[in-house]
């Protein structure tokens, strides 16, 4: 009889054992395939009645397609998080969560309403619910502690994704030189929130305040600081380094023969470091382009045109410089503070007329942004019809391809 007490003894100590260690397998030694994500970086963010909230869902992870059911304990950071409630987001699942106030643990027993059910994996089944103590209160995996996580009653692994901040933007494709503006860009919201205030920094002396804008830097390491305010007043700062290399400064010359139509452009790119290695002009009057340093260019036609040189350096860097030149007035510097409108204000017709001839567009538009009318321009005048048009104000854009301005017209 001693013996088999004994022996009943010594079975009840290994079940014991083997049970103790199988619950309190060290995190690092579980299945990493049977996860429970607790996706923070995609919580919603939500104000009812002054108080601001957070919810965000969690996820099983596992290759398992027979998951009956998952728990969870752990405790949090009481100072930021005041725990609400805990939701089913697929059909068939009776979640239940429970938080103790003597030892502060949040415990959730999630199964299927049926034996049959089994629960899907990789998608959100429940959604957390936490008011949070300020509206600018940051959540991080260090919020939560002492985490033990189950399927099917196994010990399985689990992992917080923590808020992630966007980084800058640049629209620009690589190489960043110098002669180019860089453009930077942030997106709308950040941590769920949407953004109201922007606030650059670019690390060269210029500042701006739209969500997306550019600038020109030197050769070298720059470091460009985006501050953003949300919607409930929240701050944020963001940094990108960003390194420019010393890049080509394209310019050309271009002397006219008047009896010929015909231009010698004479190539005036520099570069600091490196070498220029190629050259390529558009002349602007669908013509070939042309590889030459500095070619000639004949015109077939009595007219302006917009010429383009492209230039290449040797650490891919490159650079483009526009200029207009007329069969008539030779070659001018582009610029958009030649223009003026006359008479203004009119009651029918008026002019749109500009210093040295131009190469581009011209579109009128209402003060809603409407266009009302779209037309080449190209020389020194366009006569705007406003005949049709209700007495107001409209706006006249000249644009091409290196920039616009906008002058304000009045029909009477």
């Amino acid at each position: 009889m001693k013996k088999i007490f004994l022996l009943l003894l010594t079975v009840c100590i290994q079940q014991v054992a083997f049970s103790q260690s199988h619950l309190q397998k060290p995190h690092q030694e579980k299945a990493l395939n049977d996860t429970i994500i607790f996706d923070i970086n995609q919580a919603v963010f939500t104000n009812a009645g002054g108080i601001n909230y957070i919810e965000f869902p969690v996820i099983l992870k596992s290759s398992n397609t027979a998951i009956n059911s998952f728990d969870f304990w752990f405790q949090f950071n009481v100072n930021k998080l005041t725990y609400v409630s805990t939701s089913a987001v697929i059909s068939g699942l009776d979640a239940f969560s429970n938080y103790n106030t003597a030892n502060f643990y949040l415990s959730n027993t999630s199964s299927g309403t049926s034996i049959t059910f089994n629960i899907p994996t990789n998608i959100p089944v429940i959604k957390l619910k936490f008011e949070l103590a300020t509206p600018c209160t940051e959540i991080t995996q260090g919020d939560f502690s002492n985490i033990t996580t189950l399927f099917n009653g196994d010990v399985s692994s689990y992992k917080f994704i923590a808020q992630t901040d966007h980084s800058i933007d640049i629209t620009t494709p690589d190489p960043l030189c110098t002669y180019n503006y860089i453009e930077f860009t942030y997106p709308s919201t950040i941590y769920g929130k949407q953004i109201t205030n922007y606030q650059w920094d670019f690390g060269n002396g210029d500042q701006s305040t739209s969500q997306t804008d550019s600038t020109l830097f030197t050769a070298g390491i720059h470091t460009v600081t985006l501050n953003v305010t949300t919607v409930d007043g929240c701050t944020h700062a963001v940094t990108r380094d960003v390194t420019i290399l010393e890049g080509p400064n394209a310019s050309f010359n271009a002397v006219l023969d008047p009896n010929l139509f015909s231009y010698n452009f004479i190539n005036q790119s520099t570069i600091l470091t490196g070498s220029i290695t190629s050259y390529l002009w558009d002349f602007g009057d669908q013509t070939p382009t042309s590889d030459l340093e500095n070619p000639n260019h004949d015109y077939q036609s009595h007219s302006s045109f917009l010429v383009s040189l492209t230039v290449s350096a040797d650490n891919g860097c490159v650079n483009v410089y526009d200029s207009i030149v007329s069969t008539t007035d030779g070659l001018t510097e582009l610029s958009f503070d030649q223009f003026e409108v006359s008479p203004n204000p009119t009651s029918n017709l008026c002019q749109l007329i500009s210093t040295h001839a131009f190469v581009g567009e011209l579109v009128l538009r209402d003060l809603n942004g409407q266009i009302l009318l779209s037309n080449e321009f190209n020389g020194n005048e366009q006569i705007i019809d406003l005949t049709n048009l209700p007495a107001g104000v409209y706006f006249c854009t000249i644009q091409n391809k290196v920039g616009q301005r906008s002058l304000k017209v009045i029909k009477l």
